[in-house]
């Protein structure tokens, strides 16, 4: 997922492109294969729905603390002023929704938004936001990578 973030941006792509979705794609995929191998090579190719959820949370963790910190360095030194585009935006939906808003309330909006858009936040916030989405991954995953014990005792 790094890689195809990477890819991205020296391609130019911009943050709201639907090419971003194809990183859910490489999750979903990195979580599907991580589950089945530990099924098949620790786990003798039987694995429980909750085992299968486990197994999928842990490799989401993991995914996300190198997430969180590839978001901070991205931010930070990679393409520090996607930040600036981020208040950008902000700012044209502020005024997009409230074209009568005062230069007073505007600037008190755009600070709250530059007061979130740091490269601390992004780390913080894309880790969590990994740990929810692979969580609710996992879950649908594992029902697919789940196999019962079939063997009679």
């Amino acid at each position: 997922m790094i890689i195809f973030e990477l890819i991205l941006f020296l391609a130019g792509v911009g943050l709201h492109s639907s090419l971003n979705l194809i990183g859910y794609l490489i999750f979903i995929g990195g979580l599907y294969w991580g589950m089945a191998n530990i099924r098949e090579k620790r786990l003798e190719g039987v694995m429980t729905y909750g085992k299968a959820f486990g197994i999928g949370f842990w490799i989401s963790f993991f995914a996300a603390i190198l997430l969180g910190i590839f978001a901070f360095a991205y931010v930070k030194f990679i393409n520090p002023g996607i930040l600036d585009t981020v208040v950008s935006q902000a700012e044209d939906k502020i005024l997009a929704a409230k074209p009568n808003i005062s230069d007073a309330e505007l600037q008190k909006s755009l600070d709250m938004v530059k007061m979130f858009a740091t490269p601390v936040f992004s780390a913080v916030s894309g880790f969590f936001r990994y740990i929810i989405v692979g969580s609710i991954f996992s879950l649908i995953i594992a029902i697919f990578v789940k196999r019962e014990d079939r063997t009679l005792a």
